[in-house]
């Protein structure tokens, strides 16, 4: 189903309406200058006839009469009635009517009525001649005008054929489009789609064309960059290990709490280090297995009771969900953990929701909270809140950052906002297309 917004409907409906106003105006320029003078002589004309014959009626003979009345009616569609009883006056809704009923009073200097007689056709006027008054009665057909049937085919004609050639004009702009718009999609996502068709119109073509540049060229970087972290990596795991094993060879003499500060921070450095890799290398395995959302939730809440942290899991129960475990794992355990780290020790609450439209998950800490015009941030790599919170808690800045990239990868979203009464809930939205 098209939507009111997209280019194709509104590109149409512009089109549509433009065409409209120019038939509406070229209609009311034709009826001005060309089918009000052609009525108006027309009417004269009628108005004319009529005269001459209610003055030939009155002179002429019964014999002569008898002749004119066949003439007249073959001829001019004329019939002249042989009573004249009183008629009510016809609503006049026609404008050739009001040109005729206007020129019948300027040739006869008397108000002229057009009548109808109450379950007939004909149109009726009454012409005076010497004191006597002739009827003479036409068909309305013979007028053969019809401008509401006129101008509702011509606008009706117009909208559907203007519509029915902007689709077709549109289309061959949106097709493009739509390609690229897909391919920036799975870009956002972490792919790499094919290249695109580079033909068509020349604009859309060179669009084409920088965004097959463009992609080839972030292609490059991603693999150099992964490449260049892989090699920092290994080159710092060795050195690592060394200080690591060289610690445990202290003698027992050695300050134990340098010692712990030692341990620490080279554990530090191996979360960081592969905090890195993972932000660097994505998620490759893109595997969709079954999942019990349940269960993996309680495994996760299970490992923070057993850290010493409060946590409260509730929800709609057993949820079976297609989609890639490694990524869904390490997106939960990252939201978990920073409502560990920075809900100031308070309880957390973890929620599952799911019905026919949406399948939710909810974090929610009662920790400091995000400012407002920084919840968007925090997804940046490195990015962490102020200095003091991110001392306290040892964070890297790189597990929000993560979470992000996995979920766009996957086609899910997160969010973070504000919780009533103080605090932060982390919302992960998964599509229902995956639920079974």
């Amino acid at each position: 189903m098209l939507s009111t917004r997209s280019l194709l409907v509104r590109t149409a409906g512009t089109i549509a309406l433009a065409l409209v106003v120019v038939i509406l105006i070229s209609l009311g320029a034709a009826a001005y200058f060309v089918a009000m003078p052609i009525a108006k002589r027309s009417a004269d004309d009628l108005a004319a006839l009529m005269v001459i014959t209610a003055e030939n009626w009155r002179e002429a003979s019964t014999a002569e009469q008898s002749r004119l009345r066949q003439e007249l009616l073959q001829v001019h569609g004329l019939v002249v009635a042989d009573q004249t009883p009183a008629l009510p006056k016809k609503a006049i809704r026609l404008p050739y009517l009001y040109y005729l009923r206007d020129s019948l009073a300027r040739q006869t200097g008397e108000e002229i009525a057009i009548l109808n007689k109450p379950g007939g056709n004909e149109l009726w006027v009454d012409i005076p001649v010497e004191g006597s008054i002739i009827r003479l009665g036409f068909d309305p057909e013979r007028i053969s005008a019809r401008p509401p049937t006129v101008l509702f085919l011509v606008i009706g004609g117009a909208i559907v054929l203007t519509l029915l050639t902007s689709f077709a004009i549109v289309r061959r702009v949106i097709g493009p489009l739509d390609l690229l718009y897909a391919a920036v999609r799975e870009v956002s996502q972490g792919n790499w789609p094919p290249p695109l068709a580079e033909n068509g119109p020349e604009e859309l073509a060179t669009v084409a064309r920088a965004f097959n540049c463009m992609s080839s060229e972030l292609q490059v970087l991603m693999e150099n960059r992964t490449i260049m972290v892989a090699g920092i990596s290994h080159d710092l795991r060795t050195p690592l290990t060394r200080l690591g094993l060289a610690v445990e060879m202290l003698d027992e003499d050695s300050d134990p709490r340098l010692v712990a500060d030692i341990r620490r921070d080279l554990a530090a450095m191996e979360t960081l280090i592969r905090q890195f890799m993972q932000l660097a290398q994505g998620l490759d395995d893109e595997q969709v297995e079954e999942l019990d959302l349940w269960e993996l939730l309680k495994t996760h809440v299970a490992d923070l009771q057993r850290q010493g942290h409060q946590v409260e899991l509730s929800g709609d129960g057993h949820c079976l969900y297609f989609g890639n475990p490694l990524a869904l794992d390490r997106i939960l355990g990252n939201l978990l953990d920073n409502a560990a780290h920075y809900g100031d020790g308070k309880p957390i609450e973890v929620e599952l929701r799911s019905d026919e439209q949406d399948i939710s998950i909810r974090v929610r800490d009662r920790g400091p909270g995000i400012p407002e015009e920084q919840r968007e941030a925090v997804f940046r790599p490195f990015y962490r809140l102020e200095t003091a919170r991110s001392e306290h808690t040892g964070g890297s800045g790189l597990g929000l950052a993560i979470a992000s990239q996995l979920a766009n990868k996957n086609g899910w979203t997160i969010k973070l906002e504000p919780r009533a009464g103080g605090g932060t809930v982390a919302k992960l939205d998964l599509p229902t297309v995956g639920k079974t």
